[in-house]
């Protein structure tokens, strides 16, 4: 049983986006509204879901993502409030879509999903090693991305 964990790199970047999206928000906010206090009340709206998501949800979900493969199948399990666990044989497999962004190995922002009779397996924030490896092993070849 192989095991896989999402890459730290996802973390930092999915952190930095936040900032970088409250930011956009609050500038918008700032041009737009000419009301000092609302300007503020929103701004510490906006900046309290920032640390939530960065100081709290975001590492916790981090944590409990994880995947696993036998060979036959392949496992997530996920959730911050509520655990969930899905399974996926690998015969079962119809197609996959595998979807890296740029500078991928450095940032990784890799997501592979397998698609299935009735449903999908989405695989999120893999290293870009890993993504090779379980791209060979959903698709049942030796070839490999780059």
């Amino acid at each position: 049983m192989k095991k896989f964990k999402p890459d730290k790199n996802a973390l930092l970047t999915m952190r930095v986006s936040v900032l970088v999206v409250s930011l956009l928000i609050m500038a918008a906010v700032r041009l737009y509204i000419p009301v000092n206090i609302i300007v503020a009340i929103i701004g510490i709206a906006v900046l309290t879901a920032v640390i939530f998501a960065d100081c709290v949800y975001l590492p916790l979900y981090f944590a409990a993502l994880s995947y696993e493969t036998d060979g036959k199948s392949i496992s997530k399990r996920s959730g911050v409030v509520y655990r969930s666990h899905k399974s996926v044989k690998l015969s079962t497999v119809q197609y996959t879509a595998a979807v890296t962004t740029p500078f991928s190995k450095r940032t990784g922002l890799n997501f592979l999903v397998l698609f299935v009779y009735g449903g999908q397996l989405r695989l999120l924030f893999l290293k870009h090693d890993d993504f090779n490896e379980l791209i060979r092993l959903a698709n049942g070849s030796g070839k490999e991305l780059p």
